[in-house]
Protein backbone atom coordinates (compact mmCIF):
# COMPACT_ATOMS: atom_id res chain seq x y z
CA UNK A 1 0.00 0.00 0.00
CA UNK A 2 1.34 4.03 -0.55
CA UNK A 3 1.34 5.91 2.40
CA UNK A 4 -1.52 9.02 1.64
CA UNK A 5 0.08 12.35 0.33
CA UNK A 6 0.61 15.08 2.84
CA UNK A 7 -1.39 17.42 2.97
CA UNK A 8 0.92 20.44 3.61
CA UNK A 9 -1.11 23.94 2.65
CA UNK A 10 -4.81 25.34 3.28
CA UNK A 11 -4.29 25.72 6.75
CA UNK A 12 -1.73 27.36 9.06
CA UNK A 13 -0.58 25.39 11.98
CA UNK A 14 0.53 26.73 15.55
CA UNK A 15 2.19 24.37 18.69
CA UNK A 16 1.24 25.21 21.63
CA UNK A 17 3.08 23.77 24.45
CA UNK A 18 1.00 21.77 26.86
CA UNK A 19 3.82 19.96 28.00
CA UNK A 20 5.39 22.61 30.11
CA UNK A 21 8.79 21.62 28.88
CA UNK A 22 10.33 25.36 27.64
CA UNK A 23 10.80 25.33 24.00
CA UNK A 24 9.19 22.45 23.22
CA UNK A 25 6.41 24.06 20.78
CA UNK A 26 8.95 26.37 19.03
CA UNK A 27 11.21 23.20 18.69
CA UNK A 28 8.68 21.29 16.56
CA UNK A 29 7.22 24.38 14.75
CA UNK A 30 10.80 24.06 13.22
CA UNK A 31 10.78 20.03 12.85
CA UNK A 32 6.68 20.69 10.94
CA UNK A 33 8.32 23.66 8.79
CA UNK A 34 10.89 21.09 7.40
CA UNK A 35 7.82 18.71 6.17
CA UNK A 36 6.16 21.81 4.21
CA UNK A 37 3.39 22.88 6.68
CA UNK A 38 2.44 26.45 6.80
CA UNK A 39 3.53 27.13 10.27
CA UNK A 40 2.73 30.22 12.64
CA UNK A 41 5.19 31.61 15.03
CA UNK A 42 4.51 29.56 18.98
CA UNK A 43 4.23 32.27 20.31
CA UNK A 44 1.03 31.34 21.88
CA UNK A 45 1.20 28.92 25.35
CA UNK A 46 -1.97 26.44 26.12
CA UNK A 47 -4.43 26.79 28.82
CA UNK A 48 -4.09 23.03 29.38
CA UNK A 49 -0.34 22.56 30.71
CA UNK A 50 0.64 18.85 31.76
CA UNK A 51 -0.58 17.41 29.03
CA UNK A 52 0.57 13.84 28.82
CA UNK A 53 -0.63 12.97 25.12
CA UNK A 54 -0.24 15.12 22.30
CA UNK A 55 -3.36 16.15 20.32
CA UNK A 56 -4.18 17.57 16.89
CA UNK A 57 -7.03 19.98 16.75
CA UNK A 58 -8.95 21.87 13.87
CA UNK A 59 -10.94 24.44 13.22
CA UNK A 60 -13.84 22.82 11.14
CA UNK A 61 -15.07 26.20 9.43
CA UNK A 62 -11.40 26.22 7.38
CA UNK A 63 -11.90 23.68 4.41
CA UNK A 64 -8.77 22.04 4.69
CA UNK A 65 -8.06 22.41 8.05
CA UNK A 66 -9.21 18.63 8.81
CA UNK A 67 -6.77 17.20 6.14
CA UNK A 68 -3.79 19.63 7.52
CA UNK A 69 -4.33 17.98 10.89
CA UNK A 70 -4.74 14.68 10.25
CA UNK A 71 -1.50 14.93 7.94
CA UNK A 72 0.68 16.68 11.12
CA UNK A 73 -0.59 14.18 13.43
CA UNK A 74 0.36 11.08 10.90
CA UNK A 75 3.54 13.46 10.88
CA UNK A 76 3.84 13.25 14.52
CA UNK A 77 3.18 9.38 14.34
CA UNK A 78 -0.34 8.96 14.78
CA UNK A 79 -1.79 11.04 17.45
CA UNK A 80 -5.41 11.64 18.12
CA UNK A 81 -7.08 14.41 15.94
CA UNK A 82 -10.20 16.42 17.00
CA UNK A 83 -12.11 19.38 15.90
CA UNK A 84 -10.52 22.63 18.25
CA UNK A 85 -12.84 23.03 21.71
CA UNK A 86 -15.16 26.35 22.11
CA UNK A 87 -13.22 28.57 23.48
CA UNK A 88 -9.58 27.27 21.87
CA UNK A 89 -7.75 26.00 24.71
CA UNK A 90 -4.92 28.66 23.84
CA UNK A 91 -3.87 32.79 24.90
CA UNK A 92 -4.37 34.49 21.67
CA UNK A 93 -3.66 33.53 17.78
CA UNK A 94 -5.91 32.72 15.28
CA UNK A 95 -6.17 29.46 14.38
CA UNK A 96 -6.37 26.69 11.50
CA UNK A 97 -4.47 23.58 12.98
CA UNK A 98 -3.47 22.96 16.75
CA UNK A 99 -1.30 21.48 17.76
CA UNK A 100 -1.17 20.75 21.78
CA UNK A 101 2.11 19.37 22.57
CA UNK A 102 2.10 16.85 25.00
CA UNK A 103 4.90 15.37 27.43
CA UNK A 104 4.84 12.32 24.94
CA UNK A 105 6.06 14.21 22.18
CA UNK A 106 8.41 16.83 23.92
CA UNK A 107 11.51 17.73 22.36
CA UNK A 108 11.39 14.96 20.30
CA UNK A 109 12.18 14.74 16.59
CA UNK A 110 9.92 13.71 13.84
CA UNK A 111 12.06 11.09 13.01
CA UNK A 112 12.18 9.60 16.59
CA UNK A 113 7.96 9.94 16.59
CA UNK A 114 7.57 7.56 13.65
CA UNK A 115 11.09 5.41 13.82
CA UNK A 116 9.33 1.71 14.46
CA UNK A 117 9.17 0.05 17.84
CA UNK A 118 11.69 -3.11 18.06
CA UNK A 119 10.18 -5.42 19.59
CA UNK A 120 11.35 -7.19 22.55
CA UNK A 121 11.87 -10.47 23.16
CA UNK A 122 11.83 -12.19 26.30
CA UNK A 123 15.08 -12.91 27.92
CA UNK A 124 16.52 -16.36 27.66
CA UNK A 125 15.41 -18.68 29.92
CA UNK A 126 11.39 -16.52 30.02
CA UNK A 127 8.58 -17.84 28.94
CA UNK A 128 6.72 -15.38 26.79
CA UNK A 129 3.06 -17.36 27.51
CA UNK A 130 3.35 -19.77 24.20
CA UNK A 131 3.83 -23.07 23.31
CA UNK A 132 3.72 -24.98 20.61
CA UNK A 133 2.44 -28.83 19.91
CA UNK A 134 3.58 -31.47 18.11
CA UNK A 135 1.36 -30.12 15.10
CA UNK A 136 3.36 -26.89 15.03
CA UNK A 137 0.71 -24.88 15.96
CA UNK A 138 1.23 -22.45 18.60
CA UNK A 139 -1.14 -21.86 21.74
CA UNK A 140 -1.52 -19.37 24.78
CA UNK A 141 -0.90 -20.30 27.81
CA UNK A 142 -3.26 -18.94 30.58
CA UNK A 143 -2.86 -18.82 34.24
CA UNK A 144 -4.78 -17.93 36.75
Amino acid sequence: TTEPVLVTAGATVVVANASGVPGSAGRMTTELATLAFVMVEPAINSTQSGLAASIVQYDPSQAAAQAVAESVARSMGGVTVEPVATPPPVEGGSLGVLVLLGSDQADKTIAQMTAPVAEVAPAPGVSDGTTTDTTGDTTAVTTG
